[in-house]
């Protein structure tokens, strides 16, 4: 895969995580023709950047830290 192909694979991560539209690490593997491991790599990279990722059971998707909130 191409740095090029890396970089759109992770940018449209990155608008799925922040439209909330993952739903789980299966779903989402299957939305992006990824498998599951290349999800938590991918995962790993953006919490490596300063964007740490979490599962959200509310809404069932995989969400940024900075929109949990304590209910």
């Amino acid at each position: 895969m191409s740095f090029e192909q890396q970089t759109a694979r992770i940018e449209r991560l990155i608008r799925l995580i922040d439209s909330s539209s993952t739903g789980t690490a299966e779903e989402l593997a299957k939305k992006m023709g990824v498998s599951r491991r290349t999800i938590f790599y991918d995962f790993e990279f953006l919490r490596g950047k300063g964007l740490p990722v979490f599962f959200c059971y509310l809404s069932l998707s995989y969400r940024f830290e900075k929109y949990r909130n304590i209910f």
